[in-house]
């Protein structure tokens, strides 16, 4: 296997590791719901986890294999527009039912912005660029949704709700499709870093309110569309991320940021 790609694959270890243990410890060993968790208080396993990472990618000197560089072009945000729209929808409806505390929402704010930057660094910035130095483009793009997604379902080792992590997992993955997108059509990471936040702090600024799962990711026993209710949710933006990815496959790895 490529060395590259090793060492992409034992930090996001190490990363992952960080944050469930750390997250663990901070609930007392007990389960608690997501929204809880970033609602309550400033995470200290997720302070750990960015710091953990923004140090691998300074002692390497990987920030431009990250995609840590200037956007390409300006235009290019303008794909963004789909997002966006999702995102300004998710805070009208919470602003028209009624925001959580202040001290809640700053707490969510903060949370999901360190959820936001350090998992595009980990997934899109050190694990794609790993990727990419062992595989095609298609099998790295691929590979990093997959295990995106797949890591989605470790959640239920904190909420106890497995059922929830799991349909998570396969939202998550399709998700990731598009942050990946992102990354390659701006030719930046930081667009996915402030796009995978505010859609975290929308969601969970509408789910702290009455400190339930917020309605997107949550599951509960009203049927199939428990199941494929928030993966229809997410359905757009793995559709907007294929158009998006159109004619990737015949580049060169090397030039797919």
């Amino acid at each position: 296997m490529n060395i590259r790609l090793i060492e992409s694959i034992i930090i996001l270890v190490v990363y992952l590791s960080i944050i469930m243990i750390g997250a663990k410890i901070e609930i007392g060993g007990g389960t608690m719901s997501q929204s809880e968790m970033v609602s309550r208080q400033i995470s200290i396993s997720l302070v750990i986890g960015f710091v953990f990472l923004s140090g691998v990618v300074a002692l390497f000197g990987w920030r431009r294999d990250t995609g840590l560089t200037p956007i390409r072009n300006a235009k290019s945000l303008l794909i963004l527009w789909l997002p966006a729209l999702f995102i300004l929808g998710f805070f009208s409806v919470a602003v028209l039912l009624g925001l959580p505390a202040v001290q809640a929402l700053v707490y969510v704010g903060i949370n999901t912005l360190l959820v936001g930057i350090s998992e595009e660094l980990a997934f899109r910035g050190v694990l794609f660029s790993g990727a990419r130095s062992a595989l095609r483009p298609i099998g790295a793009i691929a590979l990093t949704s997959v295990i995106f997604g797949a890591v989605h379902v470790l959640n239920g080792i904190t909420t106890g709700d497995w059922a929830t992590a799991a349909v998570q997992a396969t939202a998550a993955a399709m998700s990731g499709l598009l942050f990946i997108a992102i990354l390659i059509r701006t030719g930046s990471i930081v667009p996915a870093m402030i796009v995978h936040w505010l859609w975290d702090f929308g969601i969970f600024a509408l789910g702290s309110r009455n400190g339930h799962h917020p309605a997107p990711v949550a599951a509960d026993d009203s049927g199939i569309m428990s199941v494929l209710g928030p993966v229809i949710f997410v359905l757009p933006n793995f559709l907007f991320a294929l158009w998006l990815l159109r004619g990737v496959g015949s580049k060169r790895s090397e030039d797919l940021i």
